[in-house]
């Protein structure tokens, strides 16, 4: 009997040897068959992602998904040349009006026209009075100005603060 066990334990540490080698010996065939497979995915990836890059606008979009009741909409100008965005009437009579608003004057100013009333915007909501409320009382009271009017009183605001 202790053969016989001897003999099965012999059989079966065999057995689980071959079948351990079989196994390291597979990985490596498949590895190496593999490899150009995970070379040419990787090759297909970067083409993607500079594509992609090349596709992607080079100034960010507007920010539409931001509620105008907690933020002031960050936008930018999309005009080449120097338009009349600023002569626009900002309607202020709720949030979502403020943020319609905003857009049309971004589609006819340059980024640079924009940055202007946007750091006016910005600056009134924090130094004046007027933006120590509510947003949308805010823009309650820009409500009827032109964009060169809040530029103006921002610039008022600032010349006073200074004195």
């Amino acid at each position: 009997m202790k053969k016989s066990i001897a003999a099965t334990c012999a059989v079966i540490c065999t057995a689980l040897v071959l079948s351990a080698c079989s196994k390291d010996q597979e990985p490596e065939e498949t590895a190496a068959t593999e490899q150009p497979s995970e070379q040419t995915a990787e090759n297909q990836r970067e083409v993607r992602r500079s594509t992609e890059r090349e596709s992607q606008p080079s100034r960010p979009p507007f920010r539409r998904d931001q509620d105008p009741a907690e933020v002031i909409p960050a936008m930018d100008g999309e005009a080449e040349a120097e338009g009349y965005g600023l002569t626009m009437l900002i309607d202020g009579s709720s949030p979502q009006a403020f943020k319609e608003s905003l857009e049309l004057i971004a589609m006819d100013t340059t980024s640079e026209q924009y940055q202007q009333l946007d750091a006016a915007l910005r600056y009134l909501q924090v130094y004046s009075t007027d933006g120590w409320g509510s947003l949308e009382e805010f823009y309650q009271t820009l409500d009827g100005m032109t964009g060169e009017e809040i530029i103006e009183r921002a610039n008022r605001h600032s010349s006073d603060r200074g004195r």
